[in-house]
């Protein structure tokens, strides 16, 4: 110890950031933190360092006399990179556990450590400098400038380094938490947003289990948040389950099918059946493999119905609720043509309501509205589920007859004859009763067109007018 103090010279004197040179000389110096209770040891180090340059800065030394010293001045800054620590101090072991607070207690594991010993003899076990994660080992004696130096760059770039990836950690894990709460507001968005579209959405995984529904969903189908999670659609639909459904679900993820829409009839919390347009789509995971199933369905009754009424409005007579003369008209050339293509036999009726426009001034358009409704009805209940009546205007009609030949017709006709005979309309004075006049006609062979068959019918019809009416012709008589 003697000759280490006449090496290094007398006098015990504290050094802090604000009593060396460098300050002076460079305003950002490498800060080394020197613990040793030996003043000599602070002094020929601070003699040491003042000739030391790094990337263009200086070295600064920091002075600790003792582990308690060092341990205030780490634990109010972590800005110092490198500390050149000495074992003994005010215990033999202030040293290393002061090493060990520093890893453990401050977590910190920037700072490099340089362990130095005025006894070279004595060099820590490998245990030690792993158990205490000591950076690097001198003995007092050797530490010439040249090695000093060696040790404080190393240590330095050591710092540099650890320093730069904890930046890196930094900025990378203030990134992922920022991303991470994008992606968390983006999510709550979406659910948000899904929750409040009007119309019923789902989310089924691989196996075909809810995984998600939204408030429209639930309320069609008067279920709470978790009454169908994990459960499939044949599970809760039962005997109810559309039956495009699981094809639905298997084309979208096998991938045959990008969407699949189909119409389909469900009965909903209330047992009315409805309507519903369902569209699905596979759920990617990663933006190709599908993770699952999304659809999404529209309520489409109501337009259902006004399409229906829409189409029976501009299909059929708004007072008797048979089919217009356009609307038989279309029937009629398809049953022409099927009897065309497969040689079948097809007849027609033409028919007049007889003195009808004596009824009309007599009694009224009102009664002769209810003698129209009455024939039709009553002609009607004679047909099979096949024939088609229709109005062709006034108080004219037409039969059509698929599949019947002559005589067939003429059976018919005469049924109707007899039906719209026995017609009896109460009147304030009596009853009103009222007949009607047939024409028959089958196609031909050389018919190629509906209009041929239903002219001759009408031609008839004529006849049986002109013969006395309430009676039937036949073409070709």
């Amino acid at each position: 110890m003697a000759e280490e103090k006449a090496l290094f010279g007398g006098g015990r004197r504290r050094l802090n950031l604000k009593d060396s040179r460098a300050d002076a000389v460079d305003p950002n110096p490498w800060l080394v933190l020197v613990v040793d209770d030996d003043p000599q040891v602070h002094g020929m180090t601070q003699v040491l360092l003042r000739d030391f340059r790094f990337q263009g800065r200086g070295f600064y030394p920091v002075s600790a006399y003792s582990a308690a010293e060092a341990r205030a001045v780490l634990e109010s800054r972590d800005d110092i990179p490198v500390m050149l620590l000495d074992v003994v101090m005010e215990t033999d072991h202030a040293g290393l556990s002061l090493a060990r607070f520093i890893r453990q207690e401050l977590a910190n594991h920037r700072l490099r450590i340089i362990l130095r010993t005025g006894q070279p003899g004595e060099a820590p076990e490998r245990e030690v400098m792993l158990e205490y994660d000591i950076n690097d080992y001198r003995s007092k004696t050797e530490l010439t400038a040249q090695k000093l130096f060696t040790a404080l760059v190393g240590a330095l770039r050591s710092w540099i380094d650890i320093t730069t990836i904890e930046k890196l950690n930094a900025t990378l894990e203030a990134r992922v938490v920022e991303r991470t709460r994008e992606l968390a507001e983006a999510q709550a968005f979406s659910a948000r947003l899904v929750e409040l579209l009007p119309n019923p959405v789902w989310v089924k995984d691989l196996a075909g289990h809810y995984r998600l529904y939204n408030k429209s969903f639930r309320e069609f189908f008067g279920i709470d948040e978790t009454t169908w999670l994990g459960h499939s659609a044949e599970e809760v639909l039962g005997p109810h389950l559309p039956p495009e459904e699981l094809d639905s679900d298997c084309r979208v993820l096998d991938g045959s099918s990008r969407r699949e829409e189909f119409e389909t009839q469900i009965p909903d919390c209330h047992g009315q059946s409805r309507t519903l347009l369902v569209t699905k789509a596979a759920l990617p995971a990663d933006g190709v493999v599908p993770n699952g199933i999304i659809g999404l369905a529209v309520d489409i009754s109501d337009r259902k119905g006004l399409e229906r009424e829409l189409r029976r409005l501009a299909t059929t007579d708004p007072l008797t609720g048979a089919p217009n003369r356009r609307h038989f008209s279309t029937l009629a050339h398809q049953e022409m043509e099927r009897s065309l293509r497969y040689d079948l036999p097809l007849a027609a009726i033409m028919l007049d309501v007889d003195h009808f426009k004596t009824v009309n001034d007599t009694w009224g358009h009102s009664i002769g509205d209810e003698v129209l409704r009455a024939v039709t009805e009553s002609m009607a209940a004679q047909l099979r589920e096949v024939d088609v009546l229709g109005r062709m205007g006034g108080e004219e009609f037409a039969v059509l007859l698929p599949q019947t030949g002559l005589d067939g017709a003429r059976q018919l006709a005469e049924r109707l004859r007899q039906a719209v005979a026995s017609i009896r309309l109460p009147l304030v004075d009596g009853v009103l009763k009222t007949s009607i006049s047939l024409g028959v006609a089958c196609r031909a062979p050389g018919d190629t067109h509906f209009d041929h068959v239903l002219g001759r019918a009408d031609r008839a019809m004529y006849r049986a007018k002109e013969g006395g009416r309430d009676r039937i012709e036949l073409d070709g008589d």
